[in-house]
């Protein structure tokens, strides 16, 4: 059975059970900073088992999941994986065990047909309910029912004794005996080998409290989850996931690449490479670049492990080029029924990636051999120091894995806890500490009471001011949160930031400093100036119209910028995230090379043409399907319901958003695109300005060129030339240098052919081709000799001839003012000067 039949198999079966059959998330979770990745199934359901959604009793999905906590098992074991399909049903308060145990029992033995001496089962010690039902209902035998204990059959693991507190319960595991005997003894929880986990059930029912007390919770859930890659393997009678047919394409393509065979010998450092470049693949069409923090670092770390695992595998161990973006297609292709969308993203990851494998390689070889040096030094103590570790990350980009799996291989340990303390150091110094909060569930006392109210309604695409009653109001030294029942300000979303305004009545006067939303209730940050805000009665709301109007320039302007992009550059270009403020837009875009000035030019046309055509904006709510059959581009990462908003200019541009727009695209204005920069290998930014910005910026532009034109005599007309003069005398100044001819001058010389004056002491000294500045330096340094000196220095340099007369620090309190001299001076050269009595 193919592993795609078995996906879709599963969520059928479900169906039929009552279950709503919810798309997998997005493997960067929405809302929820406790995650940097999506790990499970259960994730993108946190609020449902919260009880803070209460639309929906029953899921069931197939999650495309990413974990890192087990890397260096990957390849080594027939199982762990670091991306992985997690298959789940989901109960939120509705049904529990019985059912639970019943269900997966009928789809593995009757949908599957997975005979029942096949399967063994696990229950915690304590769960005697779970225990009976297996026993005295699904009849499985009780030499076949294992009892484990916190560690191995509780959620969390060992959650009793050390936390963390929330939800959590008892786990039920079904297990398949590989051995050709099922009547061989034999242990689930050590042989790992003849005994493999397929499912998971985990039964939800109590909260754990502080002292580890565990308090029955009042609406019990149930939470699976089922390895599809694991059960695949099983199906298709393997040993190894990597054996299953979502990974042949991937291997041969890996094996092609790189002219190398997959044999039993060199199958570890395949797999793992198989392994990371679907992870790497599935999290860049999510918007994950590849950086030194946080995702980024993650997917960073799995590109430079496959080469290294490649760099195993050439003979000489050498990889001479980037190969895993040639791997890219494969996987697009292989994955293609369930996540039809990577097609769309493959050019641009494959170009990404390209670009990350070149910049890797090009210190790989460097950082190799400095590693060798280190671990031949610490061969005796056994364990390479933290700071080595460190060295090898900070300057070659070796991660602490990495150096830990080459060690190994030498038989030696890495300093974990020094390698952590100077990774902490380095975030400190960069003001760069994760955010990530270690808790599985966050529920505050807010997130209680939100849970409670009803969704706000958004009434402002269409008004700008509204009468809202208040739902809910936090407030804490004249500042907090308010919550109404409707409201006109539009929370941040979609890139789009929140608006501002004011709130009044009642004697209340206060303003609105930012919106956000949380679900569908949307939260107004307020700072109260006059009165007190009462829940319950009824406030006038303001949205700043004028700053709302900047925006929806900014945010049509995105999406013609978008459209602009996709002509001209090409339709692999593909929208990785972007900012809409009222002062400007910003636009992360995949592309491997800088705009030049005639792209910069024709974008910029071509979304000024769409201006002036002041065509309709149209906004439109539709069933997703039909949207994206009729070519709305959806954003990469985003979660879309049943229905969406698609904004269209027609015959331009059409996308989901559910942002505010203008009604016409002759309201934008103007466009200006202000710089184009790379924020990694492969993604580029663009910031842009419309209306008043755009003006405002052009005016600031001829400001500088007048300026610049004034600073150099010219005008801006003829600036450009004069700029080229001055460039061709530098040139030429540096090719005079080369050869000789222009000369340096010392002032020590010039002192030695200083000439008495009367009482003073005079120097006069002329030169061609020698620099203005080093006309300057040695003014400098004759100002610092005592002996009542006036000097006059001239030059012949860019085509003008440059004098500067001056005297020592000791004649500044005489009477001499060098400024009568000038003036004799200025009637003998034709010239014209100023400066100060002694300069």
């Amino acid at each position: 059975m193919k592993t795609d039949q078995i996906r879709k198999s599963y969520l059928e079966f479900f169906e039929k059970k009552g279950h709503t059959v919810v798309p997998s998330d997005s493997l960067v979770p929405q809302n929820d900073p406790t995650l940097l990745f999506t790990g499970a199934g259960m994730n993108q359901f946190k609020e449902y088992f919260l009880g803070i959604k209460k639309d929906m009793r029953r899921a069931s999905s197939s999650q495309k999941c990413l974990r890192t906590g087990d890397l260096d098992n990957v390849g080594k074991t027939p199982y762990h994986h670091s991306f992985f399909e997690m298959l789940g049903n989901f109960s939120f308060g509705d049904y529990f065990k019985r059912e639970a145990i019943q269900w997966a029992w009928e789809y593995l033995t009757q949908v599957l047909k997975i005979p029942k001496e096949k399967l063994r089962v696990s229950v915690h010690t304590s769960d005697e309910e779970a225990y009976a039902i297996w026993r005295d209902e699904i009849k499985v035998r009780e030499e076949w029912i294992s009892r484990l204990g916190d560690d191995s059959n509780f959620w969390p693991a060992d959650a009793p004794k050390l936390g963390p507190n929330g939800p959590c319960g008892p786990c039920s595991e079904i297990y398949y005996d590989q051995s050709e005997d099922p009547n061989k003894p034999g242990d689930i929880e050590s042989d790992s080998t003849r005994f493999a986990e397929i499912w998971n059930l985990v039964f939800t029912q109590y909260d754990r409290q502080e002292g580890g007390k565990l308090v029955p919770l009042a609406n019990k859930n149930i939470d699976t989850g089922m390895g599809l890659e694991r059960l695949a393997c099983v199906l298709q009678g393997k040993k190894s996931n990597f054996e299953i047919d979502l990974f042949q394409p991937v291997l041969s393509a890996i094996a092609k690449a790189l002219g190398v065979k997959l044999s039993h010998g060199n199958s570890q450092h395949f797999y793992s490479i198989a392994d990371h470049v679907r992870a790497v693949v599935f999290a860049m069409a999510d918007g994950v670049i590849p950086s030194n923090e946080g995702r980024g670092y993650v997917i960073r770390k799995l590109i430079r492990r496959s080469l290294w695992h490649a760099h195993q595998l050439m003979p000489g161990k050498k990889v001479k080029a980037a190969f895993l973006f040639q791997v890219v297609p494969d996987v697009c292709k292989v994955m293609h029924a369930a996540y039809p969308e990577l097609e769309e993203a493959r050019h641009s990851i494959a170009t990404t990636l390209e670009g990350e494998e070149k910049r890797f390689l090009d210190t790989l070889e460097t950082g190799l051999a400095i590693l060798e040096q280190k671990l031949k030094q610490f061969s005796k103590q056994k364990t390479l120091p933290g700071e080595a570790v460190f060295e090898l990350y900070d300057t070659y980009g070796f991660p602490d894995e990495l150096t830990r799996a080459i060690a190994a291989e030498k038989g030696l340990d890495i300093d974990q806890k020094g390698f952590d303390r100077l990774m902490e150091e380095q975030r400190k110094r960069a003001k760069q500490a994760s955010q990530i909060e270690s808790a599985i569930f966050v529920s505050t006392e807010l997130e209680r009471k939100l849970a409670q109210l009803t969704p706000t309604q958004f009434v402002g695409y269409h008004n700008f001011s509204a009468k809202g009653k208040v739902l809910l109001s936090e407030i804490e030294k004249e500042k907090g949160i308010v919550v109404f029942d409707q409201t006109p300000f539009y929370a941040e979303s979609g890139g789009q930031v929140g608006d501002q305004g004011t709130l009044e009545g009642d004697g209340l006067k206060a303003r609105v400093l930012d919106t956000q939303k949380r679900d569908q209730v949307y939260l107004h940050y307020i700072t109260v100036e006059k009165g007190k805000i009462q829940t319950g009665k009824s406030y006038e709301l303001h949205v700043d119209k004028n700053r709302r109007d900047r925006t929806m320039r900014n945010h049509t302007a995105t999406h013609l910028l978008h459209a602009a992009l996709r002509h001209i550059l090409g339709k692999q270009v593909r929208q990785l995230g972007s900012l809409v403020s009222p002062d400007k837009l910003r636009f992360d875009y995949s592309f491997p090379n800088p705009l030049t000035q005639d792209q910069v030019r024709q974008i910029e046309d071509d979304v000024n043409r769409e201006i002036l055509k002041n065509t309709q904006v149209t906004k439109e709510e539709k069933e997703t399907d039909q949207a994206k059959k009729e070519g709305a581009i959806a954003f990469f990462g985003e979660k879309y319901g049943k229905k969406v908003r698609v904004v269209s200019v027609p015959g331009y541009s059409k996308e989901f958003c559910g942002g505010t727009h203008c009604d016409w695209t002759g309201q934008i204005g103007s466009f200006v695109i202000v710089s184009d920069t790379s924020i990694a290998s492969g993604t580029r930014r663009i910031e842009a300005l419309t209306g008043e910005g755009a003006l405002e910026y052009t005016r600031q532009l001829r400001g500088q060129v007048a300026g610049i034109a004034q600073s150099l005599k010219t005008t801006p007309s003829q600036l450009v030339e004069r700029v080229t003069k001055l460039q061709d005398a530098v040139k030429r100044l540096e090719k005079e240098k080369e050869k000789g001819l222009v000369q340096s001058v010392d002032p020590k010389q010039l002192m030695a052919g200083a000439l008495p004056a009367g009482d003073f002491t005079f120097i006069a000294f002329q030169e061609k081709g020698i620099p203005i500045q080093q006309l300057r330096n040695v003014s400098d340094a004759l100002q610092s000799h005592e002996k009542k000196l006036v000097y006059l220095l001239a030059v012949d340099a860019d085509e003008k001839v440059h004098c500067l007369l001056g005297m020592s620090h000791d004649l500044k309190k005489s009477e001499l003012d060098l400024r009568d001299m000038l003036k004799q001076l200025e009637s003998l050269l034709g010239a014209t000067g100023g400066g100060r009595k002694d300069l």
